[in-house]
């Protein structure tokens, strides 16, 4: 099968997992990398500022490029990831003009009118794809409503290529352990949970965290880094707890690092979503919290009992290697025979449970 990846392909972004996935299950697979060609047509790519008002004036050029690799390389399934910068339009060419599957994965809400996760392109383009994958359940109802033809559960995963477990010196120890660690970007919401844990030996790693106030007691936590692949493993594996925080965008689901985190052997406590608790056993596998008094209890409990975090660490990484990008995409390739032999459905929830 010949597949079309349409994402950004950055170290540890989305788009390579996919596109290695694919490879894995025996597809032949180009890649179509969105930020890529959008920097090769925009003088302004360089500059934040000229980019921010005028960057829209190249979208057209980009998606000329998109249709002039899908007619060149005629896949049976373009996969789309997100699709910011694709215009409706561009999806209507494609069908008219080709036999290709139309699929999106969105790792984001498109229902969000944040400006970073969703815009126009995005929702607009909701009823053209055959095919629209979304991580959250929640999320469906609203996506049959807006026109999808055929919305599939999907949720997120680990990439083996950069999350399992590696074992950690005594110097590595120090250099990435800590009593709690929290890994991601910054942002507001993150901000304020993090706040109530600075009496901690807390370590933050991740972009983005220089937007603290300078007097902020959080300056002090952030190790003025991120880390993917193998020293996103070195931290979990040299730290006590490591922190999953599901943001309220994500309502009752869950969030990349839900898998990424277990793959690596971290010890998980997170926040408690009803959709976790269907991949994981609570107690057994994971630690969950609600409240900040309920997360501070959990810290308490099991910052002093290791016995009890190899137990779950053990546990929850046996029950994550079915949760792969590998596996993924076997549920992905299914859908596709069933899109090429059946009438269009609007709500599936496939086997991923």
């Amino acid at each position: 099968m010949k597949v079309l990846i349409v994402a950004e392909f950055t170290e540890g972004a989305l788009g390579v997992s996919y596109s290695n996935a694919f490879k894995k299950n025996g597809c032949e697979v180009y890649n179509f990398d969105l930020i890529n060609e959008f920097n090769k047509v925009n003088p302004f790519s360089a500059n934040r500022y000229l980019n921010s008002l005028f960057g829209y004036l190249f979208y057209p050029a980009v998606n000329k490029r998109l249709l002039d690799e899908v007619k060149l390389n005629k896949p049976d399934l373009v996969f789309i990831i997100k699709g910011a910068f694709v215009f409706p339009g561009t999806l209507i060419d494609i069908k008219n003009k080709t036999n290709s599957l139309l699929f999106c994965f969105n790792p984001d809400n498109p229902f969000n009118f944040n400006k970073g996760a969703s815009n126009k392109n995005i929702r607009e383009s909701i009823p053209y794809y055959d095919c629209y994958f979304i991580w959250g359940k929640f999320l469906i109802p609203e996506l049959i409503k807006v026109g999808a033809k055929r919305v599939q559960y999907l949720p997120f995963a680990y990439d083996p290529e950069l999350h399992y477990p590696v074992k950690v010196g005594e110097e590595e120890k120090k250099m990435f352990g800590s009593d709690i660690a929290f890994i991601g970007s910054y942002d507001k919401e993150r901000e304020k949970f993090l706040m109530s844990l600075v009496d901690y030996d807390l370590a933050i790693w991740g972009n983005g965290w220089d937007k603290l106030s300078l007097f902020s007691p959080l300056k002090k936590k952030w190790k003025d880094r991120d880390v993917i692949g193998e020293d996103f493993s070195k931290v979990c594996n040299s730290s006590k707890i490591v922190l999953n925080h599901i943001r309220k965008q994500n309502n009752s689901a869950h969030n990349m690092k839900t898998f990424e985190i277990p793959a690596c052997k971290g010890f998980m406590l997170t926040m408690r979503t009803k959709e976790q608790c269907e991949f994981f056993e609570e107690g057994k596998d994971i630690a969950c919290f609600e409240t900040p008094e309920e997360l501070r209890s959990k810290i308490k409990q099991f910052l002093n009992d290791l016995e009890a975090r190899n137990n779950m660490r053990e546990n929850v990484y046996k029950k994550v290697q079915k949760h792969s990008y590998n596996v993924r995409v076997e549920d992905i390739l299914n859908i596709s025979g069933k899109c090429h032999s059946e009438e269009p459905i609007r709500s599936a929830q496939g086997k991923l449970q």
